[in-house]
């Protein structure tokens, strides 16, 4: 029996932008997929939703149904991203190369990855147009801003599936362990080990490194 192709739907671009609290980010993505879809799911329907216009010209897309059903989503890395198949721990250990290359730069980067995470500004055209020197790419990886648009999504994609837990904070401490953690044996561990949000805090607490939880802004 052949097997049935994909019927791809593509709904209207979501527009994330300016200091938009976490909460109302879901409600805004969670509304869109129902605006979609309500009327159009079925086997073998994947809907793609743009959410980012990206310097070269290209589309960053959003793509449903994810790994855990539900209002789960995938952000749609392709290979020319220099991100792998875009994995957390792809995603990690591109901010680990970045900050052993050029700290200085890195320290750049984590600014503007951390004001997105904090929700303060999610245009990250706005973030990017505050720092100059993050506009030429590090020598290998993803292009900063290319990484900040994937990592956005990511974050939230964490804060739809695990919105009772840590799932926004332990993605983005995730991140800063693996960029920051000196003893590449224990990193290796924590790689393997790391499932939970308290798992990898007894591993940030073993180099010293503080967990930092996101700040809903007043």
């Amino acid at each position: 029996m052949a097997k049935k192709e994909k019927t791809i739907i593509t709904g209207k671009m979501i527009k994330i932008k300016g200091p938009l609290a976490r909460h109302k980010i879901v409600i805004k993505v969670v509304n869109a997929f129902i605006a979609t879809e309500h009327r159009k799911k079925g086997r073998g329907v994947v809907f793609q939703y743009p959410v980012e216009n990206l310097a070269d010209g290209q589309l960053l897309y959003i793509v449903r149904p994810g790994h855990k059903k539900n209002f789960d989503f995938k952000v749609d890395v392709v290979t020319s991203y220099g991100l792998g198949d875009g994995k957390h721990e792809d995603i990690a250990l591109n901010l680990r190369k970045n900050n052993l290359e050029n700290p200085r730069k890195s320290k750049k980067l984590w600014e503007a990855i951390t004001e997105i995470y904090h929700c303060k500004e999610n245009d990250v055209d706005v973030v990017l147009k505050k720092r100059g020197g993050l506009k030429k790419p590090f020598k290998s990886g993803a292009k900063p801003e290319l990484l900040l648009k994937v990592i956005k999504w990511l974050f939230i994609m964490e804060d739809i599936v695990y919105w009772d837990n840590e799932g926004r904070s332990f993605l983005f401490n995730f991140f800063r362990y693996v960029a920051n953690e000196s003893k590449k044996k224990r990193l290796k561990e924590a790689l393997q080990e790391v499932k939970n949000p308290d798992r990898l805090k007894s591993f940030m607490k073993k180099c010293s490194i503080e967990w930092i939880a996101y700040k809903e802004k007043s």
